[in-house]
């Protein structure tokens, strides 16, 4: 089998734009995917995604241009030896710094191997481990009231737990955190993320009232960067520190597990490097007795991915579900991916837990006159 193509398809945002505050600076956040197609002479087409936030389409276009500057180093080689395909496509990557094209045209790989093997892919990564159940995110700071209430709607419909957003200041946050945790149905999960918005010193005192509550986990509450500094947090305080979405592609996860930095490791596959560097993730995770629960916040193609990394991990037990809009009937029912058109199979089941569909691949049906209603160029 032969790669006789590559196909990049920047994509309007499926949900309404999110206005998003995280200490003093407030932004305007979109979920705008980049579809992408790796064509075969098998006439298999492997699919994968990235995802941008830029409401403006311009970082989805950007994106969707690196894929096809990717291109020429994957035409007439063999899309079944992903690993190899990984290794080349990074030596250009590493220098260009496009881990989100890489992440897309990796998932895209895996996507052939199990479509040609017949096989759902995470049968292909070593075969079910855990259940995996979802924890709800709300993507937008919402006032505390309107918080406790979701809580409770949210374990009415079979979650058993939510993250919310911090970084207003240590006092408000502190204040937000005991009175949404107070609040929540017995035995709901509360998680909380600053991204890097705290110093270390404002970051503990925090913490401290996170430990009063045994929360979840606290994640990104510094720089992701300051890796002695997150380790200090983890030495010093109860709730699990978490991180990672913001790296790639495997190769840091080393320096924070051997400085016994987080205790939760959180790769987003669009951006890390898809399958393959995600999935290494997780066994580094392994070895040093760490969760694994990807960043899965966006759109379904890439969910599907990070799903079945989960599925086949054995560090991994929970996985982010992002409830765009309160208003609907159902917050386990998938919504940001109009264009696949079987959506609903990637719901939350009735138990909390959410899974892969047992169909070759990554399991994903595109409905190919949305993707066009949607295409951006």
């Amino acid at each position: 089998m032969r790669i006789t193509g590559v196909e990049a398809i920047p994509l309007e945002s499926p949900v309404d734009t999110i206005q998003m505050k995280t200490g003093k600076k407030e932004q305007s956040v979109a979920v705008l995917p980049v579809l992408v197609k790796v064509h075969t002479d098998a006439g298999i087409t492997g699919l994968g995604e990235t995802l941008t936030y830029d409401p403006s389409g311009r970082e989805a276009k950007f994106a969707a241009q690196g894929v096809r500057s990717l291109e020429r180093h994957l035409l007439e080689e063999d899309p079944l030896d992903v690993k190899q395909r990984w290794d080349d496509l990074y030596q250009h990557v590493k220098r260009s710094g496009a881990f989100k094209p890489l992440s897309a045209i990796d998932e895209a790989l895996w996507d052939i191997v199990g479509k040609n093997a017949e096989r759902p892919l995470y049968e292909l990564l070593g075969g079910a481990t855990n259940d995996v159940a979802a924890y709800a995110t709300f993507p937008h700071r919402k006032p505390v009231e309107e918080l406790v209430e979701d809580g409770a709607w949210l374990a009415e419909s079979g979650f058993d737990s939510m993250k919310i957003t911090v970084g207003a200041g240590v006092e408000t946050d502190r204040e937000r955190i005991r009175t949404v945790g107070e609040s929540l149905p017995s035995g709901f999960g509360l998680a909380m993320d600053a991204n890097t918005s705290y110093s270390f010193s404002q970051a503990l005192r925090l913490a401290r009232t996170a430990d009063e509550l045994e929360m979840e986990w606290f994640e990104e509450p510094i720089s992701h960067t300051d890796i002695d500094g997150q380790a200090e947090l983890n030495r010093r305080v109860d709730v699990p520190i978490a991180a990672y979405q913001s790296h790639y592609p495997h190769y840091p996860a080393v320096d924070h597990l051997r400085a016994d930095a987080l205790e939760v490791y959180q790769p987003a596959l669009y951006l890390c490097g898809g399958v393959t560097a995600g999935s290494r993730v997780a066994t580094l995770a392994e070895a040093f007795d760490k969760r694994f629960v990807p960043h899965a916040f966006g759109p379904l193609v890439n969910y599907a991915a990070s799903l079945h990394v989960c599925v086949a991990s054995s560090a991994c037990d929970l996985i982010e579900f992002a409830v765009y809009d309160d208003e609907v009937d159902d917050p386990g029912e998938y919504m940001a991916s109009p264009y696949v058109a079987n959506q609903d199979e990637f719901s939350l089941d009735d138990d909390g837990t959410i899974s892969p569909p047992d169909t070759p691949g990554l399991g994903i049906e595109l409905d190919e006159s949305v993707v066009e209603e949607l295409r951006l160029d």
